[in-house]
């Protein structure tokens, strides 16, 4: 049960770490090549080491932007969720135009803001699934599953403090996902799930 749960916790770690390189990948791009093909339009002289640092200089805003994100509970948003969206009263054929532009405009806008934050919030992830295995402790295996036999017998939500003794036990499965943690009435309350599905 452990050595399994671990083991798709750092699958899971890998999957985040190679979005996060991804995502990074596509903003370090994204900003290193974008402002110079901007400024070519205006014949603004441009040099690479001036991109090098304006790319860099991004990156430190997503990372520290993302590291906020998440520090508040935050993550990843619907375009919907974000001060991007925005409705207009549809009551002529201009506004309808304008909507539809202006939607073109901030819904690529909210699509590159999320793929860049991705980079940040994808590595916070990784880090947080990584701490989040269980310790492969000698006779916890055991415990486990003695915990949730015995869960499984009694068959009704209950309150955690029924169990003071499995305290940490509970905890470690709920965490697996073997019992449901409800903690809705103010006192935590467990039942065991009847399968091991």
């Amino acid at each position: 049960m452990i050595r399994r749960y671990n083991r798709k916790q750092f699958l899971l770690v890998i999957l985040s770490l190679a979005t996060s390189a991804l995502a990074y990948g596509c903003a370090w791009s994204f900003f290193r090549f974008a402002p110079g093909f901007a400024a070519g339009f205006y014949d603004i002289g441009w040099s690479s080491g001036l991109e090098m640092w304006i790319a860099a200089a991004c990156l430190l805003i997503i990372t520290v932007s993302g590291y906020s994100s998440w520090k508040s509970g935050g993550g990843l948003r619907g375009y919907h969720e974000s001060a991007l969206y925005h409705e207009l009263d549809l009551v002529s054929g201009g506004t309808v135009m304008v909507d539809l532009y202006a939607h073109r405009i901030t819904g690529s806008a909210h699509l590159l803001s999320q793929i860049f934050l991705a980079g940040p919030l994808c590595l916070l992830r990784a880090g947080t699934l990584w701490m989040g295995r269980i310790p492969n402790e000698p006779g916890l295996e055991l415990r486990l599953g003695q915990t949730l036999s015995k869960l499984r017998e009694i068959n009704k939500w209950q309150a955690m403090t029924e169990h003071p003794q499995h305290s940490r036990e509970i905890l470690y499965l709920a965490q697996i996902g073997k019992i449901d943690f409800s903690a809705i009435k103010g006192v935590p309350r467990i039942k065991a799930r009847p399968s091991d599905s």
